[in-house]
């Protein structure tokens, strides 16, 4: 029977079958590695070629312009995971890609104008909003549930990877064994039975396992929740309510500044009063309320709009900014997303529970003997 049921599936290997999809584990880790690199790609071209005069490769017949070298960069991310099935060809794959994708899409006002014009004012934007568009992506990967037993197998047979690179932690182990857990459950007989030898090993025959560490990007984030559990929730506190009094003065600052239409004031600013200042105001309440909530001590609502209130900023009022500003404009948007990981790791550390992500770290480290944290905490 398990012979007969496994040739049937394979009658079906050439096709996609979208409802047997499972996300990678470490989807979340790989998505954010590629949107560092696409980032950084896309602010350190633009400096060096301000700082040196925009110079070019070639001669009065060629220009290989730095899109040429992002396309490399992509065949290489394409071909990597292909090749090999080492996790780090995945690490790698994302880290070439977003380093492609960075320095193929900061030359897209050439691809949209007919004069090839770099500088088009709508560029920049068109990069800012396909960066958020991949920020979305990977909020929503981060955050996805499993998707039942067949999910969880997958899931734990590419973490059983570790051990042949000798790099599973107690932490992981732990998670494949919930995984593990899940895939018994199943309806199908092969993938229940292989569930349970593989558990089996694991308990039994942990020996061989070296715990040497976490990947990278996990233990970047153990050690800012540890750094946040250092300084202690009242320092925390502290730290975001005096960022948002600061920028709601900003603002108002702004508002006063701009409705004056002073000289001082950019003329394309001017241009663009109105939205802005009308965007600018709405940042401005939602974030004077979130103090409001804070004041009463409902701090779930109060982080809940304070996040709301810079996503707002950084989705909207940042837009308009990178068309009028240009480049000038990533200052004020990376101190934003400064300010919104302040804010998400006050919540990550202290209302685990709103952040779906965590669950299946909280439900390994509560089986090592660890009482997790309560998570709503106090106000001490």
């Amino acid at each position: 029977m398990l012979r007969s049921s496994w040739k049937d599936r394979r009658m079906n290997r050439g096709l996609i079958r979208i409802d047997t999809a499972a996300k990678r584990e470490h989807a979340g880790a790989y998505i954010l590695t590629f949107l560092i690199a696409f980032s950084v790609t896309v602010i350190v071209t633009r400096v060096f070629l301000q700082l040196t005069g925009f110079p070019q490769i070639g001669n009065s017949v060629l220009h290989i312009a730095h899109a040429l070298w992002g396309g490399v960069f992509l065949v290489v991310a394409v071909l990597l995971p292909l090749i090999y099935l080492n996790p780090w060809a995945l690490h790698w794959s994302a880290l070439m890609g977003g380093l492609g994708v960075g320095l193929f899409i900061d030359e897209v006002g050439k691809f949209i104008t007919q004069a090839n014009d770099y500088f088009f004012p709508p560029a920049l934007p068109l990069v800012y909003g396909f960066f958020l568009l991949c920020v979305l992506v990977y909020i929503v990967i981060a955050r996805a549930p499993s998707m039942g037993s067949r999910s969880a197998m997958y899931q734990a047979l590419d973490g059983l990877m570790g051990i042949v690179e000798g790099d599973l932690d107690e932490v992981e182990v732990m998670q494949i064994r919930n995984q593990l857990a899940i895939a018994r459950q199943s309806d199908q007989t092969e993938i229940a039975a292989l569930a349970n030898v593989l558990n089996t090993y694991l308990v039994e025959d942990q020996d061989p396992l070296n715990t040497s560490g976490s990947d990278f990007w996990t233990r970047i984030r153990a050690s800012i929740d540890s750094w946040a559990k250092r300084i202690g929730r009242r320092a925390h506190r502290s730290i975001i309510l005096g960022l948002i009094i600061l920028w709601v003065l900003l603002i108002i600052g702004f508002l006063g500044i701009i409705s004056q239409g002073g000289a001082t004031i950019d003329s394309q600013v001017l241009r663009w009063r109105s939205p802005i200042m009308g965007i600018q105001i709405v940042v401005g309440t939602i974030l004077l309320v979130a103090l409001l909530f804070w004041a009463v001590k409902n701090e779930r609502v109060a982080l809940n709009l304070a996040l709301g209130g810079f996503l707002v900023s950084l989705v909207a009022l940042q837009t308009v900014y990178f068309y009028i500003s240009q480049f000038s404009a990533i200052t004020a948007t990376l101190l934003q997303f400064i300010f919104l990981q302040v804010l998400l790791v006050y919540r990550r550390v202290y209302y685990p529970a709103l952040d779906s992500n965590d669950r299946p770290i909280r439900q390994a480290t509560s089986q090592n003997g660890q009482a997790p944290e309560n998570p709503e905490g106090d106000w001490r």
